[in-house]
């Protein structure tokens, strides 16, 4: 009887541990099989079939870091970054964590915190990536582009080199173009001197930096300091004879002001002698030459400008003005039919050569894709 008992419990219990064992044995790789088919459905597009798998893995293996990870993405690209930020901030308080995971996870709460549009939370998770991961390029291209959102130019500058540095690469002028931003900064608080200075420090990282000197003189002009924005945008017109245009209009009424607008007479003529095929120059020497009188000099130069193009409007324009002056109204009228004729607007306009954004004015930073120095002049058809 009492080996018939033994027997009997021996079997019981060998029972109860075959049947843990299988249930383990089945619970742990079906905790993989959700993981695992979740990734499939993602890539497939179907993001609730992927959550619900996601919901499962972590549930039967609450060691799957990355299931966690993926679950808080799909949450975020659901539209509920609150929640994505919840599951990954949880995530780094488990101690087992080695540096790759929390490199990761830390990447994921940038996103998070982005997406809920609180770029200061985004900015501190980006730094502390950052520190952890020094060598990691890409995380210090991340931590710089976030600089850049917030206007935070000094610090974007620092990070700017250091990528630079690492990558071998020169780009002064979008450097400059960080000191342009930072001046801004300044003059937006009313701190004209410091946003100069950076205007300055643009102009040695890049001397052609064509907004550090228009809008370093129009700082000088905001304080009445005429013959100091003369100066600046004097400078800018020998530096930049291609962009000297954008200054004319600036000169002018400096020049105005000094009782000296005379002088732009041969701040148009050494342009031209420089860069002969600115047709800006000539236009503005042009209506110059009109507003004097000088009727018969100005008519030349307009000549000289529809010959060399001829689909420049204000070129025609100026020359259907100086003929009325004259009393020739048939030479304008047949002047002004050749403009109706041609159905050309010369009109500039800028575009970005990265994602093709058009501006009505020069830009140095692409409100569209974020790039920098990157738009062309071309005439507006």
């Amino acid at each position: 009887m009492v080996t018939n008992l033994l027997i009997i419990i021996s079997i019981i219990i060998i029972v109860i541990v075959l049947t843990i064992v299988l249930r383990r044995y089945k619970k742990k790789p079906r905790g993989k099989t959700w993981y695992i088919d979740a990734l499939h459905m993602i890539l497939d597009g179907k993001k609730d079939e992927a959550l619900e798998n996601l919901k499962r893995a972590v549930k039967e293996d609450t060691e799957n870091i990355m299931a966690y990870i993926k679950l808080g993405d799909i949450y975020r690209d659901k539209g509920y970054p609150i929640r994505a930020a919840k599951i990954h901030r949880n995530l780094l308080l488990r101690s087992e964590l080695n540096d790759t995971q929390i490199g990761t996870i830390l990447q994921h709460l940038v996103l998070d915190y982005h997406a809920m549009e609180s770029l200061d939370k985004a900015i501190e998770m980006a730094e502390r990536l950052v520190h952890r991961t020094k060598k990691t390029l890409d995380n210090q291209k991340l931590l710089l582009s976030l600089y850049e959102e917030r206007g935070d130019w000094d610090k974007a500058l620092i990070y700017r080199q250091s990528t630079n540095k690492w990558m071998k690469k020169q780009d002064q002028n979008i450097l400059a173009l960080y000191k342009v931003q930072s001046g801004m900064n300044f003059i937006k608080k009313k701190a004209e001197r410091e946003g100069r200075i950076r205007f300055r420090e643009a102009t040695k990282l890049d001397k052609k930096c064509i907004p550090a000197y228009l809008y370093w003189g129009d700082s000088y002009r905001r304080e009445s300091r005429n013959e100091d924005a003369y100066k600046i945008w004097k400078e800018f017109t020998v530096k930049n004879p291609d962009w000297a245009h954008l200054a004319f209009d600036r000169l002018k009424e400096v020049l105005f002001d000094l009782g000296c607008y005379g002088d732009m007479e041969a701040i148009y003529q050494q342009i031209i002698q420089k860069k002969p095929k600115n047709a800006m120059a000539y236009i503005h020497l042009a209506e110059l030459y009109k507003k004097q009188g000088k009727l018969d000099d100005a008519f030349a130069i307009c000549h000289t400008i529809v010959n060399h193009y001829p689909d420049s409007l204000r070129g025609h324009t100026i020359m259907i003005q100086i003929l009325q002056q004259q009393k020739k109204e048939n030479e304008a009228l047949s002047e002004a039919l050749k403009i109706l004729n041609q159905e050309i607007e010369n009109r500039m306009s800028f575009r970005c050569n990265q994602c093709g954004l058009h501006s009505e004015v020069p830009l140095w930073h692409c409100p569209q894709c974020h790039q920098w120095d990157t738009f062309l002049s071309e005439k507006k058809q």
